[in-house]
C-alpha cells in the first residue's frame, strides 16, 4: 500500500515538472521565427516595434537595426535592448515586450490532416491530434515524438503533454 503510494505521488511529481503552464511559459519561453512581438520603449513612442521575427532570428528596431531576438527569453531580451539603447542613446530606457501571436506548431506523420495551427495556450498533444482530425487507422498510440526549441531536442511524448510554440509532432505508424 505504502508502495503504491510512493509510485503514485513518484509519478504525479514527473508529470509536474514536464507540464508547463501559460504562466510559466511567458518566463521560460524563447523567442523564434514566427512569433509576433510588440516592443515598446517607456516615453518614447518613436522607439517601438509592432512585426514578427524574421526566419534568420531577428527584428528591425529603430535606431539599433536589425537586432537579433530568436532563442532568448522575454526578460532576456527586454534587458538585452534596454542595455543596446543605453549605450549612446538613452539614459535610463524601460523596454516591454509583449508577445501577440505566437508562431505555430506542426504536426505530421499518421494523422488525417497535417499541418501547421495556431497556437493555443495549455493545448495537450491528444487535442492536437483532435485538432488534426484524429489519428489514421495504422497510427501508432504510443510512438509520439516532440521536436522543441531552437537547438531541436526529441523526445517521447503522450496524449498529456503540453505543446509549445513552434513544436514538430510525429504520430508513427504502427506495425501491429
Amino acid at each position: 500500500m505504502v508502495k503504491n503510494r510512493l509510485l503514485i505521488c513518484f509519478l504525479w511529481l514527473c508529470f509536474c515538472s514536464t507540464a508547463i503552464s501559460a504562466d510559466e511559459l511567458g518566463h521560460r519561453y524563447q523567442f523564434g521565427p514566427g512569433d509576433h512581438l510588440k516592443i515598446k520603449v517607456y516615453q518614447e513612442t518613436d522607439l517601438a516595434f509592432d512585426g514578427q521575427i524574421s526566419q534568420q532570428g531577428k527584428i528591425d528596431f529603430p535606431l539599433l537595426g536589425s537586432v537579433h531576438i530568436a532563442g532568448l527569453t522575454q526578460f532576456n531580451a527586454k534587458e538585452m535592448l534596454e542595455n543596446l539603447l543605453k549605450n549612446g542613446y538613452l539614459v535610463t530606457p524601460n523596454v516591454s515586450i509583449q508577445v501577440t501571436d505566437y508562431r505555430p506548431f506542426f504536426i505530421y506523420g499518421e494523422v488525417r490532416n497535417p499541418g501547421s495551427y495556431k497556437y493555443q495556450p495549455d493545448i495537450t498533444l491528444e487535442q492536437v491530434v483532435a485538432l488534426s482530425g484524429g489519428l489514421k487507422d495504422r497510427a501508432s498510440r504510443t510512438k509520439w515524438t516532440i521536436q522543441r526549441g531552437t537547438d531541436k531536442q526529441t523526445f517521447t511524448a503522450d496524449a498529456n503533454t503540453i505543446i509549445l510554440p513552434g513544436d514538430i509532432i510525429k504520430i508513427d505508424k504502427s506495425f501491429f
